[in-house]
Formats: C-alpha cells, structure tokens, sequence
C-alpha cells in the first residue's frame, strides 16, 4: 500500500446495496468514487475533481467526491474486516487499505486486483487535466459495435437513452453500457414473444405458459473507441455530446479466454511443499510463445475431534464447514537469472472438500489453480526462480475444540423470520518465503 502523503494510495473496493439506487441522479449509476476527505487532502484533490482509478493492468477516471457521514460505517457493518492469523507470527496485525466506494460503470472498467481483498489505485491528474474547472466536454464519442447487432436489434442506435450516461467522465477504451428507451424495449420484447410463441401453452404441463427461448437485453453494451476534441485523456458525455457508432472485432469486448496454444518447452518443477494441514505439488512450468503457465495442486486434511461424533448439531457445523471450504492459495512469483520478472493472473481452478470421513476423522479437501504469467520465458534464460511468498487459507473459525463458537444472537427483521448470520470466515496466513531454482532444460527438438 502508497504512503498517505505520496502520489497515490492503495484502496480497497466496496459496492454499496444495488436497493434504491435506480433513482435519476443516483452515484450508484455514474462514474464516481467516494473516499474519505482527508485522503483526498493527502492527495491533493477537491470535490468533484476527476482522479485515475487504476487496477492490475487496467485504469479508467471518475470523478472523487468525499464519503457521507455513516457511509462507510454501514459498509464495514456490512463487510467486516477479516480476522487474520500469521502462523508464523501470531502477534503479527494485519494492516488493512482504506475504503473506497466505487460503482458499476468504474468497477467494469478497472481489473481490480485480488489479494485479500479487491483494491484499486486511485492516483491525482495533473491540474490542467484533471481539476473540475478542466474538464473536457465531449463532443463527439465512437462507440464500438458489431454487424451482428443490426440484424438482431434493427433500429437500435436510434432508440437509445442517453440520458442515463449524462454527466459519465468516460476514456478511450472503457466499457459502457447505455440502456434502450423503455417504449422501444417493450415492443421488441412483444415482438420476440410473438415470434417464439411463448404465449402458447407447454404440452406437458398445460397450466403453465411455455417460456421464451431468449430474452432482449436491456442495454447496449459497447466500448469507448474515440472521442473528440482529440488529445484528452478522458471526456465528460452532457447533453450535447455526439454518439457515432463503429463496427469492431470481438477482442475489442474483452479478450477471450486463454486457450494455450504454440507450445515451446515444458520444464519439469516436480517440487512438493507441505505447510501446516495442506501438502502443495507443483509438477511443471509450461512455456508458451506468448506466456507460461503453471499449476498446482493441494491436497488438505482436516483433524476432527472423535467427540464430535456423537453429537448431532456438532455434526451439522461440520457439514457446514466442508460446503464453505475455500482452496489455500499461494502466492507465487516468477523471475529468471536474467533479472526478468513476470506478472501474474488468475485463469481458474477449483475442487472441494468431502465428509466428515468417520474413519480417518478427517475432512479431506483438494484444490487445484491454473495460473498465468507473463510475457514469455525469456529465450536465453539459463534458470527460472519459483517464489512462494506466502500461503493463505480461508477458514471458518474454530475454537480449542476444533469448533465454531455459537453464533451471536438473531437479527430480528420486520418482513421475514429471525435470520442466523453466519460467522466471518478467518484467514490463516503462513509466511515464507520458499524458493526453487529450477533449471532451464533446452526445448525438445
């Protein structure tokens, strides 16, 4: 995390209730970020002024404006910190970013990172760019489309409600999506029922309506491709903004997902590391021509008391814990003996736990994680350094007898029956690092 007093600061991201917040003129459907004042002295912005919310890879702009009175107290209500324990160092406190309320139209746009949290960089623009006085209206914005659109919804640029977007700070390259008038919407949708037969009754169950087969999207979903005046950074859309429309490929939407293709070399890891209750493997380093790849396994056993057992309810928290079991994760680096380092990102995993198993007295969970990193190995890198900085665990809490303590009292509500909120899961963490040299063998021929 940035120092309070440097150019920028490391904020973790939270979502206010989507409830209500469809009213004209809600910040929940513009392009705004809420952070306390004094972060924003710290940073040097006002009111209003417009700052760069960068992710992993990713930045957009949205205008700052300080949080409410209670704001962010309703937000930690809702989603309190985590408990945190170090094995390695039980007296160790874990030191949380500050809280910064971001909405969809940002969050869309930023590739928030994902540590213990989701967080984000918000950073100042310089005062001829980005102070509220400086800002740039749009006069013309090209939003990005496909040949497809036409044929499925003719007449659609025309029936657009732009008035939804006024007031967005927009940059080249953000995601937007901007709704259909109402009346337009609702006649397309009679339209495509009236094609579908939807109305007809289902043969093997008369009483109930056959349901569509598809349904008509409530929004255009595009991508900023330009804007003028050329040569800004990012553009305020009001009421006289332009909206030109320009056909795309598909990759301009968003990549697909990486299919690894253009093999070079495979080069054997073969390492196992067991910390605490999990045994990790990680077998071997794929290098593509644009990326590696690496994956690993875990392998996790659970110790339960033989006096849980015998009882019922302690049985139940159990089944409970083995639904909300969570895979470790490590968190690994990359470099070589060339000083390279490469970055990188989630591509998907999964597994789970099974029991109780009466037997071994055991639940027994196995998780496994596809990760990528970038850009490729370098083609004269003699040896690659695998680097597991520290492991983390998301755990229910549990006390000296290996069960969750009770649960606090119900919440009593005006329109449901009493609700049982559930325990807080902890995180464990266990501190390394550990680290494997492993040599680079030449590509078969």
């Amino acid at each position: 995390m940035a120092d309070e007093d440097s150019s920028s600061i490391e904020f973790r991201t939270f979502h206010p209730r989507r409830a209500g917040t469809g009213e004209k003129g809600s910040d929940a459907c513009k392009t705004v970020v809420k952070i306390e004042q004094r972060y924003m002295q710290n940073l040097g912005i006002r009111k209003g002024d417009v700052v760069k919310v960068s992710g992993n890879t990713k930045s957009t702009a949205a205008v700052c404006l300080p949080t409410e009175p209670g704001e962010l107290e309703e937000i930690a209500a809702m989603s309190p910190d985590p408990e945190v324990e170090y094995l390695n160092n039980p007296e160790k406190k874990m030191q949380f970013p500050p809280r910064a309320i971001i909405y969809g139209p940002i969050s869309c746009n930023v590739d928030q990172t994902m540590d213990l949290h989701r967080t984000v960089t918000i950073s100042k623009f310089p005062e001829s760019q980005g102070s509220v006085e400086n800002v740039c209206d749009a006069q013309t914005v090209t939003l990005a489309t496909l040949d497809l659109a036409e044929k499925m919804m003719p007449g659609y640029q025309n029936n657009l409600d732009y008035g939804e977007i006024r007031d967005f700070t927009i940059s080249k390259g953000d995601r937007i999506n901007i709704p259909f008038q109402e009346q337009w919407l609702e006649e397309k949708k009679k339209e495509m029922q009236q094609r579908q037969g939807s109305d007809q009754p289902n043969a093997m169950r008369p009483n109930r309506p056959r349901r569509p087969k598809s349904f008509f999207p409530r929004t255009f979903q595009s991508v900023v491709l330009a804007a003028r005046p050329e040569g800004k950074v990012f553009w305020r859309i009001t009421g006289d903004t332009k909206f030109e429309f320009e056909g795309a490929g598909t990759e301009v939407f968003g990549m697909p997902r990486y299919s690894p293709q253009n093999l070079v070399n495979v080069i054997p890891v073969s390492k196992q590391l067991s910390v605490d209750d999990t045994k990790f493997t990680i077998p071997s380093l794929e290098v593509y021509s644009d990326r590696m790849r690496l994956v690993w396994y875990s392998h996790q056993r659970i110790k339960i008391p033989e006096s849980v057992f015998g009882d019922p309810q302690k049985i139940e928290k159990i089944n409970d814990m083995v639904r909300m079991t969570h895979g470790p994760r490590p968190v690994i680096e990359i470099r070589d003996d060339l000083g390279n380092r490469y970055s990188a990102s989630y591509e998907g995993g999964g597994g789970g736990g099974s029991g109780p198993d009466p037997i071994t007295m055991e639940i027994v969970s196995d998780f496994s994680c596809d990760l990528s990193f970038s850009p490729s190995l370098d083609s004269n890198a003699k040896e690659v350094v695998i680097t597991i900085k520290e492991i983390r665990w998301l755990r229910r809490k549990r006390n000296a007898h290996g069960m969750e303590p009770p649960p606090p009292p119900t919440t009593e509500t005006a329109f449901m029956t009493p609700m049982e909120p559930r325990y807080i899961p902890k995180m464990v963490i266990a501190e390394g690092p550990w680290e494997y040299r492993i040599p680079v063998s030449p590509p078969p021929r």
